[in-house]
């Protein structure tokens, strides 16, 4: 399944479903349901202008996948800046030229799934445990060799 990373909030307003967009520099041509990574930089306080607070019994994680968003679009951020909440504004940068990437049906995980992430795109192999991933890639490089 293909992961982007997003810093804390930003990943737990996604699959909670209070982020209806993630706004980037540049368009995405990827549509269908893809995982979101929590990356583990930690952001400032000071350097958001929102603060979100987590449900009852549940914590803002680093270096996880917390959850599953469908990405149904990607539009130039002018088409739908107009139409924001003060809180979804708040939560992305709709500079002129850049774009949003739609967001739908978000799922949050009951537990992160803690993995290795990247930056950008990349693939997460949801069906294995980290440390069965590790093993797999250190054969298939040796094998290689």
């Amino acid at each position: 399944m293909r992961a982007f990373t997003v810093y804390q909030p930003y990943a737990y307003a996604i699959v909670a479903g209070l982020k209806g967009y993630e706004t980037r520099p540049t368009r995405t041509n990827i549509r269908g349901r893809v995982a979101v990574y929590a990356g583990k930089q930690k952001i400032a306080l000071a350097d958001m202008s929102v603060v979100l607070v987590p449900r009852e019994g549940q914590s803002l994680c680093y270096g996880a996948i917390v959850g599953t968003v469908e990405i149904v679009d990607c539009v130039p951020v002018e088409d739908v800046v107009d139409g924001l909440t003060e809180q979804e504004r708040a939560l992305g940068d709709y500079s002129p030229g850049r774009w949003a990437w739609v967001l739908k049906n978000p799922v949050m995980f009951d537990m992160p799934i803690y993995a290795r992430g990247k930056q950008g795109w990349w693939e997460w192999d949801e069906g294995l445990p980290e440390w069965k991933r590790f093993l797999k890639n250190r054969f298939e490089r040796t094998e290689k060799l």
